[in-house]
């Protein structure tokens, strides 16, 4: 089973992180990974993705403790 995190249309796999990783242990030596942008831009989406979601939940939260106004 191929098991990948998947938020605002970009995917990150194992696949994708393991020469990042491999890069990070070797002491950052020699150039970066060609894909270490997208891991970037991956990590930066998820946050706001993330954020969002609690905030929304936060504001939905909010509204239903309220209590009714009787008119």
């Amino acid at each position: 089973m191929n098991r990948a995190i998947i938020s605002g249309g970009l995917t990150v796999s194992a696949a994708d992180i393991i020469p990042t990783v491999d890069w990070a242990m070797t002491g950052f030596h020699g150039g970066p990974p060609a894909n270490l942008s997208g891991l970037i831009a991956g990590a930066i989406v998820m946050a706001i993705h993330a954020g969002y979601n609690w905030f929304a939940d936060r504001r939905a939260t909010g509204q239903a403790a309220q209590p009714a106004v009787q008119q």
